[in-house]
């Protein structure tokens, strides 16, 4: 024992040595006894308790000495065994622990008394197991004692005596084991029990304030007790509606008085009342109200003892009847009318008839603007304290005013959930709305929670605020709502009982652990009594509890902190780990960049009820606002991060009170290498040295850039020089070739002349090639080259091309062979370029082959491709030239080479540009000295070409151009081209010429627009001895003469000043006075794309330069022939103008170079007249139509209506028709009159007046010049 200056230690003998703590000396008591002292204890601040093993106690006074014994002899109460210690209480009652099974003996220091408590034990297991004695006291003051043996049990100081705890044997409470080893009573008052046979068990005291009224059982009823219905009535009677159908009453002493009969009476017999309560209310006089399931509305009105039942139900034929049998609610307003919710018939409310009979007003009757196709299905009524009447239905809320006087007056408000908006209701199925004392309006809804009226507009626009689980409701399914005295709302729920504090919109749940019975709520019954309990039925019965009485534990449960893992593994503390000390005493959590994936677990240590306990957690440095962790007690982060963290977390207590217990915990986050500062230097060098690199790589790209600039700039400078030379020299060799031609045709003239003017001829041509060539590159560089594929045998086209190598072969003593496996062989090909191709390959084999060699063609197939190929006996290339064997402008072999040919440098550059566009390959195998051999391979079938390809479907042979001439010294072959011509411009006609022109004698005349003067003179000369030939030197004065000549035929350059060949030929399309005359068109442009704009803009023919003079001659000639039976043909077809278009004229067009041969034009079909002529003559049918009766028609009224000039009027009826308008009218009146006499209806004189030719004899006169016979001989011969 120790005291303030004192340790006293117990020895045998009854001695005891004193310590002083301030002397340090030892002083000696002795107690009168030859026992062993066990323990010392203080009782008082001057009486010590002395026990021993042998000799009971003594009462030892410290200050007189005096001892007083208490042994089993002196003293019957204390058993005699050994006192082996003591435990003195709060009330310095002082307990001895003895060796004897369920006996515990106290003493009293105050009164002196000793008192022996015994429990009942299992003797036999006391003696196996020996349960030892144990003894403590709770935080509450409760004494607890388990006796050695067994009985645990606690002190009763008001019975002075022991009171077994739930395990005293052959009791029907038995709960806990009989033996217990240690028991303990932690700081919530909670018992912990350590027992021999259930290990470890923890006891919970609590006072419920929850109580549950179970209906008594009777004959009449089911074992069902589910409440339907609750109401207290003004005498503190409650009534209860049970779903079995019985209406109980109990006073208010709730004693059960009994049932309501079907007589009225309150009696435990007799039949029940018919219909099962949904609703109980109690009117302002006293009538009692019952709302019924399917039996309609009962009204019981007090009369002494009993009560006057009436009931009122449905009926179909009588509309001021209650509107249906389901009635869920009643209620009272404050105008003291009585209204009925019912399920399927919407509301009602009570009236008096004139009779005074009681009516029902609803929808059937008076109450017309009810709602009732939307809101029939009503559960609730009530009303607030500002005069409204809400309604609750299954499709939403209904409020209206209620003071109203006419019912067909009332203007009803309808709220429903409208998806996706918030400020609506949460859910339509509306069970309970409740007005608070505050003036505000909850709805209680089954399934979308709590909702609460923020406002209602003026249009009757309502908006509310709702509150759901995510808030804290237990649960969605609300079914009934109750005020208590405080303002604080209680909500029946699926999960248990809710209060809300509307100021704080905090919610507290009471479920089955909080309630320590089980409970389940579901319906809509519940009231407040006047003594402040609030009722909700139940499935059990009725569950009872005072708001009030509700008290929260303030205990604030410690928060620990009670794992770590990393990555899904548990981290122990130790010298190795991460953790030195345990997590709950670590302060900062230091982890590496790779353990940021990591779980903290946490506890609060209430033990009172731990699974109600709900948590919240934050993250500071991630999370900004607390979340809601329920009962999780973990949480686990991902990826986080480098940086500093707070890990905060935060608990209720077990009643689920928010308290203020935060935990925190620092988390750092180390950076990973390539996030350290280290790691930034070498970015900033990796981002400079990648800049560096970069900009190096783009200057060397500049630079390479600008060498190759520069010298595809000095290619094109050589190029454009070229072909400008090209273009000026295109021209004069038109000018050249069209005189030499005409002179050669001579066949008078001299050998020696004849033979100097082939030489012309040929060297015109050698100089037309290279043109060609070069403006080949230039539409290759500028793609405008297109290709325009077909089918062609590869084995006979080589074979004609190397036809006109034959003669060359001949004079050189060459071998000129051919070699080809099959005798034909099909592939897809441009025509024109693979001629070209094979042209350049075989002049360039004859130019480099000395005399006596051999040049081989051969053609060869492989399984994918076709192979062309020309191999010769020549000088060969030597090896440092066949790097620039295919370069523009370079030469194959060396300037200072014995074999040395002139050369542009071009050919086989344009060869291989011509390859690349088939897809195509090309190779050389040349060795210097011994010959070259050069190689095509061409990809069989067409997929390989791009979509943009033209193709030519053709199933004849593809000839070669006629009357090429190939030279070998200049490999000279004429080819399409596209060139330019540019000239001086001269006025070429005068005005004598012109009015020359204007007084023609009938002769046709030619109009001819072209710049170039002397190419003009030329074509002057062909033509001005057969035609009236007018000269125009552009585009703009051909426009004006043709305007004022109105020429019969017009020949136009393409390529002017001013306004261009085409342009002009779409002017003269479009102008009615020019749209006929025909037109052809000189160019240099030599592409399809060109020839096809032309003709698309209505020109009869399209001719390149340089052109055969007689061909044009001829075309000429042709194109006016074609006008002259195009008038015989509109001539003849007078009556039926709107012809069937004619198919286009199909007309050979010469190529290029072709001057030694000429080929005339085939006979054309009938040309398709011009749109602007069709509109013309169309017209004009149209007023002869019209008009043909009128014999005073002129010509004036014609020109009139078709608004145009009397001379352009004749001029143009004269090209269309070869008529005159005074013959043209007379031709319209015959062959009207024709048409008649076919018919048979009509006599002559008749017809005549009908074709406007008043003198009937006239008429045969004109009839007869038209047809070689008179209308009578006419007519009979139709007949016939």
């Amino acid at each position: 024992m120790e005291t303030e200056t004192d340790l006293c230690f117990g020895s045998d003998r009854g001695r005891i040595w004193c310590y002083k703590k301030k002397d340090g000396e030892f002083s000696l008591l002795e107690i009168p006894t030859k026992a062993r002292v066990t323990s010392i204890h203080m009782a008082t601040s001057t009486q010590a308790i002395v026990t021993t093993d042998k000799d009971g106690f003594f009462s030892h006074n410290l200050k007189t000495k005096a001892n007083i014994h208490y042994s089993p002899i002196t003293c019957k109460e204390l058993p005699d065994k050994p006192i082996l210690s003591a435990y003195v209480d709060r009330h310095k009652e002082v307990w001895f622990e003895q060796e004897e099974p369920g006996v515990v003996a106290h003493f009293n220091p105050a009164t002196g008394i000793v008192k022996c408590e015994r429990v009942k034990t299992e003797y036999s297991s006391a003696e196996r197991s020996r349960p030892a004695f144990h003894i403590h006291e709770d935080v509450n003051g409760y004494l607890w004692v388990h006796p050695f043996g067994g009985g645990f049990s606690y002190f009763d100081r008001e019975k002075n005596s022991l009171v077994p705890f739930y395990n005293e044997l052959g009791s029907r409470e038995w709960k806990f084991s009989n033996k217990i080893h240690s028991a303990f009573s932690d700081k919530q008052g909670n018992l912990w029990l350590s027992s021999h046979t259930k290990g470890l068990e923890k006891i919970t005291f609590r006072n419920v304030p929850f109580s549950m009224l179970t209906p008594e059982p009777h004959e009449y009823e089911s074992i069902n007790n589910e409440v339907r219905s609750l109401f207290e009535d003004k005498e503190g009677n409650l009534w209860v509606g049970l779903k079995d159908g019985m209406i109980r009453v109990y006073d208010a002493h709730r004693k059960y008085m009994g049932y309501l009969t079907a007589s009225g009476t309150i009696s435990l017999s007799g039949t029940p009342v018919k219909g099962t309560a949904y609703f109980i209310m109690q009117d302002s006089k006293g009538i009692m109200w019952i709302a019924t399931k399917g039996d309609g509305l009962i009204r019981a009105e007090r009369t002494g003892e009993t009560y006057k039942l009436t009931r009122f139900l449905h009926n179909e034929d009588d509309m001021y009847s209650l509107s249906d049998n389901n009635v869920y609610c009643v209620y009272e307003d404050h105008y003291g009318r009585i209204w009925v919710a019912t399920f399927a018939g919407g509301i009602n409310y009570l009236s008096k008839s004139k009779d005074g009979a009681t009516v029902f007003i609803n929808h059937r009757n008076n109450l017309k603007g009810y709602p009732i196709d939307p809101c029939n299905k009503t559960r609730f009524i009530t009303s607030d304290n500002n005069g409204h009447l809400w309604v609750g239905t299954t499709t939403g809320a209904i409020t209206f005013a209620e003071n109203f006087k006419k019912p067909e007056d009332l203007k009803f408000y309808h709220f429903s959930r409208v998806p996706n908006d918030t400020k609506s209701l949460s859910n339509n199925d509306v069970h309970w709305i409740l007005p608070t004392r505050k003036q505000e309006i909850y709805l209680a809804t089954f399934g979308g929670g709590l909702n609460k009226v923020v406002s209602i507009s003026k249009d009757g626009h309502g908006e509310f605020k709702s509150y759901s689980v995510i808030d804290g409701l237990p649960s969605d399914v609300l079914l009934s709502m109750r005020e208590d005295s405080k303002g604080y709302l209680w909500l029946s729920t699926e999960n248990g009982i809710c209060k809300f504090n509307p100021n704080e919109e905090r919610f507290e749940n009471f479920d089955e652990r909080s309630i320590t019975f089980p409970v389940r709520f579901s319906e809509a019954a519940s009231t407040l009594t006047s003594r402040g309990e609030m009722m909700f039925g139940s499935s059990n019965g009725i569950f009872i509890f005072s708001p009030d009485s509700i008290r929260k534990s303030s205990y604030v449960p410690p928060i620990v902190f009670s794992k770590l893992m990393i990555a899904n593994q548990t981290v122990d503390p130790g010298e190795n780990s991460l953790l030195t000390v345990d997590l709950d005493d670590t302060r900062e959590l230091t982890l590496s960049h790779d353990e940021n994936i990591f779980s903290v677990q946490y506890a609060a240590l209430d033990f009172t009820n731990p699974q109600s306990v709900q948590y919240m957690y934050k993250l500071e440095g991630l999370e900004k606002e607390w979340i809601l962790a329920d009962k999780q007690r973990s949480v686990t982060y991902t990826n986080l991060a480098k940086g500093h963290y707070v890990f905060r977390v935060r608990s209720t207590n077990s009643d689920g009170v928010w308290v203020n217990n935060e935990r925190t915990l620092d988390i750092v986050i180390l950076p990973s290498f390539w996030e350290t500062p280290l790691a930034f230097v070498l970015y900033v060098c990796m981002v400079l040295l990648i800049i560096f690199i970069t900009v190096y790589i783009l200057f060397t790209i500049y630079r390479l850039k600008h060498e190759v600039s520069v010298e595809q700039q000095i290619s094109d400078i050589k190029l454009r020089f070229f072909t400008n030379i090209s273009h000026e020299l295109r021209t004069p060799l038109t000018l050249i070739v069209g005189p030499v031609e005409q002179v050669l045709r001579n066949d008078k003239l001299p050998a020696d002349v004849h033979e100097q003017l082939v030489v012309v001829e040929r060297n015109t041509n050698r100089m037309l090639r290279l043109v060609n060539q070069i403006l080949d590159f230039r539409k290759i560089q500028n793609k405008k080259m297109k290709m325009q594929v077909q089918q062609v045998d590869v084995v006979s086209f080589v074979r004609r091309v190397m036809e006109n190598f034959e003669a060359v072969a001949e004079e050189h003593h060459i071998d000129f062979l051919f070699q080809a496996e099959k005798s034909q062989l099909y592939l897809w090909l441009d025509v024109d370029k693979l001629e070209k191709i094979v042209f350049n390959l075989l002049s360039n084999a004859f130019k480099y082959t000395p005399k006596g060699k051999m040049i081989t063609v051969f053609v060869r197939e492989d399984e994918h491709t076709v192979s062309i190929g020309v191999q010769d006996q020549g000088i060969g290339i030597a090896e440092g030239r066949k790097k620039s064997l295919f370069v523009r402008f370079e030469n194959l072999v060396d300037r200072h080479s014995a074999a040395n040919q002139a050369s542009t440098g071009i050919g086989l550059s344009l060869v291989k540009e011509l390859v690349e566009m088939h897809k195509a390959t090309i190779t050389v195998d040349s060795h210097l000295g011994e010959g070259s051999c050069f190689k095509i391979d061409f990809l069989k079938g067409k997929e390989h070409y791009d979509k943009e390809i033209e193709f030519i479907l053709d199933d004849t042979d593809v000839p070669l151009r006629m009357g090429q001439v190939v030279d070998i010294a200049n490999s000279s072959i004429l080819s399409e081209t596209t060139v330019t011509d540019e000239g001086e411009t001269f006025s070429v006609v005068s005005e004598v010429e012109e009015s020359e022109v204007q007084e023609t004698d009938g002769t046709e005349i030619m109009l001819l627009v072209e710049d170039n003067q002397e190419l003009r003179n030329f074509l002057r000369s062909l033509f001005s001895s057969t035609y009236r030939v007018i000269e125009a030197v552009d585009g703009i004065d051909g426009w004006s003469k043709a305007l004022k000549y109105l020429p019969d035929i017009i020949i136009s350059d393409v390529m002017m000043p001013g306004k261009d060949g085409i342009e002009l030929t779409r002017e003269l399309r479009e102008e009615m006075t020019t749209s006929h005359i025909p037109i052809i068109l000189l160019t240099a442009k030599t592409t399809i794309e060109s020839k096809l704009e032309g003709l698309e803009y209505g020109a009869d023919d399209y001719i390149t330069k340089p052109f055969s003079a007689t061909y044009l001659q001829a075309r000429v000639e042709n194109l006016l022939a074609q006008r002259r039976k195009l008038q015989d043909y509109y001539r003849d077809s007078l009556m039926s103008i709107v012809v069937s278009p004619a198919q286009p004229v199909e007309v050979p067009v010469l190529e290029e170079g072709n001057v030694e041969e000429e080929i005339l034009p085939e006979e054309p079909m009938m040309p398709e007249m011009s749109s602007n002529d069709r509109k013309f003559m169309e017209k004009l049918v149209e007023l002869m139509e019209q008009h043909i009766d009128n014999g005073e028609l002129v010509v004036d009224d014609l020109v009139r209506e078709l608004a145009v000039s009397r001379s352009v009027f004749f001029k143009k009826l004269k090209t269309l028709t070869g008529l005159a308008p005074i013959e043209f009218i007379k031709e319209m009146r015959i062959k009207r009159a024709a048409q008649l006499i076919e018919s048979g209806e009509f006599n002559m004189t008749q017809i005549s007046y009908m074709v406007g030719i008043n003198d009937p004899r006239y008429f045969s006169k004109c009839f007869k010049a038209k047809t070689g016979m008179t209308p009578t001989e006419y007519r009979d011969k139709i007949g016939r």
